[in-house]
């Protein structure tokens, strides 16, 4: 729909009317669209929101059977983590454990993210 990019009447701000979008100003729209589309994997989340992101997609059986099951003194603050965080980093080394374990892709744990960031 070309149209929408046909810039008309008086710009006030140069005293004149305006024209039209060149290309380029069109792709840059495009680009600058296209930018705010693509969602930011946030940096950390609460740790409910990322039990249910877990629960929603079928994995948190296998994660609570994954940290019960950890040894020592990992084990200890894997669980404690998990219970009483308020919130989860992207980068803490569990979640990196909990991706291996899981078989997940690193693109995989960022749409959890993703998901857990918007759930209200």
């Amino acid at each position: 729909m070309m149209d929408e990019y046909i810039v008309c009447g008086w710009d006030k701000d140069i005293g004149e009317f305006s024209r039209p979008m060149t290309d380029e100003e069109i792709a840059q729209v495009h680009a600058d669209r296209a930018a705010a589309a693509v969602p930011v994997v946030p940096v950390s989340v609460p740790m409910l929101n990322a039990r249910l992101a877990l629960i929603a997609a079928g994995h948190m059986a296998a994660v609570k059977a994954f940290v019960d099951e950890m040894p020592g003194a990992d084990g200890d603050q894997a669980r404690t983590y998990l219970e009483y965080a308020q919130n989860v980093r992207r980068d803490h080394w569990l979640v990196e454990g909990i991706r291996q374990m899981l078989k997940l892709t690193p693109a995989d744990i960022d749409a959890l993210f993703i998901t857990a960031a918007i759930i209200d």
